[in-house]
């Protein structure tokens, strides 16, 4: 567990300065409290390596907060007490992190605490969106079924990214072998041949001469273009971190023909799911919205939700508001009014989740069946152009000795 620098003071004004190790920050300040001290300041210790590891084989990952619903899910629906349910999940655990968690929150759910209060404690495991989602299944009474219904969606999700992970595994790692092999070529092979080709005194053909002015380029320049790349990176990470560096940013991705597809398949589906969980839940769709755009990855989309969000509040109706918007396929504003005119929202927007998940699915597996011999004849180009490189100045330099 973490470990945290205190300095509180006692009743009388004394000053205290200490180190506790628990979960959280919360977790301090309920031990100082109790402790009759007021909390002045709460600082996490710089770990050392072993703290470090230990803090990274301990992450809570996405796939462990989808099981732990199912399984919250099942064991209320079967009819246990909330409180053994979450002891009996504490148990289960083999995280740390998560064991910890889960067993300060039975404890708040068993000194009074409701479930979202105290999962709310713990935002680095439980997200705003899933405490909301609690806390609508807990007003309304009905926490089993909103659980089920969380589960089914979380586990969609989870099998949504899993396929995207997977088609994008093997572009990419035949990328990095593209770029593991020219970086060896550049900065081993080719200075080697070029001091052979040097004290051969031939006249080296077109493409050695490219070859050898992009190896020497590298080599000469390297620490340059590092520089520039590190100094890049940041400039433009601290650009898309500000709000309207993140939208101009978003909406160049969105104009390019293959990746706004993908991106746009991805933001719907997230969109309509989320956004159906929430409506069935119980949540009005202007606090529907609301919440959902916060979980938006792509700004154009968030901006275009809050709009959105707007017009509802000012008594206008979803589907008309997303129809003016204009980046939403025609096909949403017109299940929306559907949804609309029937009471059936949260239904419609669950068979739109289904809809762009299977065409992103299907798109993602398409690009991959196109990418792969893009990818080979890339490679051909590639390597027909080292073997011309290399065999041309032996060719001629064969030539010049007989």
């Amino acid at each position: 567990m973490p470990v945290y620098n205190y300095i509180a003071k006692d009743l009388s004004g004394v000053e205290h300065k200490g180190t506790i190790e628990t979960a959280d920050e919360h977790s301090v300040s309920r031990i100082l409290s109790k402790k009759s001290l007021i909390v002045i300041s709460i600082k996490e210790k710089k770990g050392n390596a072993a703290n470090i590891l230990n803090k990274f084989l301990n992450k809570i990952s996405f796939t462990q907060i989808v099981i732990i619903t199912r399984q919250l899910a099942t064991m209320i629906e079967a009819g246990l007490v909330l409180s053994e349910a979450l002891d009996i999940l504490e148990s289960q655990q083999s995280n740390k992190k998560l064991k910890d968690i889960l067993g300060e929150v039975s404890r708040d759910v068993k000194s009074g605490l409701d479930l979202a209060s105290a999962l709310r404690k713990h935002p680095d495991a439980f997200p705003a969106l899933y405490c909301n989602l609690i806390k609508a299944g807990e007003s309304s009474g009905k926490l089993d079924d909103v659980l089920l219904q969380m589960a089914t969606s979380l586990e969609k999700d989870r099998e949504f990214r899993s396929r995207i992970r997977g088609a994008m595994i093997y572009p990419i790692v035949i990328s990095i072998m593209m770029v593991l092999v020219g970086g060896v070529m550049i900065f081993f092979v080719i200075p080697k041949l070029t001091s052979l080709y040097t004290q051969s005194n031939i006249e080296l053909p077109l493409p050695t001469k490219i070859l050898i002015g992009t190896s020497n380029f590298f080599l000469g320049y390297w620490w340059m273009i590092l520089i520039f790349i590190v100094v890049g990176g940041i400039a433009f990470r601290r650009w898309t971190s500000t709000p309207s560096g993140k939208y101009i940013f978003d909406r160049l991705l969105l104009r390019i023909p293959v990746v706004s597809k993908i991106i746009e398949g991805t933001s719907l589906t997230n969109f309509t799911r989320t956004f159906g969980l929430l409506i069935a839940s119980g949540i009005p769709i202007l606090d529907s919205l609301v919440i959902v755009k916060d979980v938006m990855g792509n700004a154009v989309y968030k901006k275009a939700i809050e709009t959105s969000a707007q017009g509802v509040e000012r008594g206008l109706l979803f589907s008309t508001q997303l129809e003016q918007i204009g980046i939403f396929p025609r096909i949403v504003p017109q299940m929306f009014r559907v949804g609309e005119e029937t009471g059936k929202v949260d239904d419609i927007a669950f068979k739109l989740s289904d809809y762009f998940e299977s065409e992103s699915d299907h798109l993602v597996k398409n690009l991959t069946v196109i990418i792969e011999p893009v990818i080979l004849v890339i490679l051909g180009i590639g390597v027909g152009f080292l073997v011309l490189s290399i065999i041309l100045p032996i060719y001629k330099l064969t030539n010049s000795f007989s």
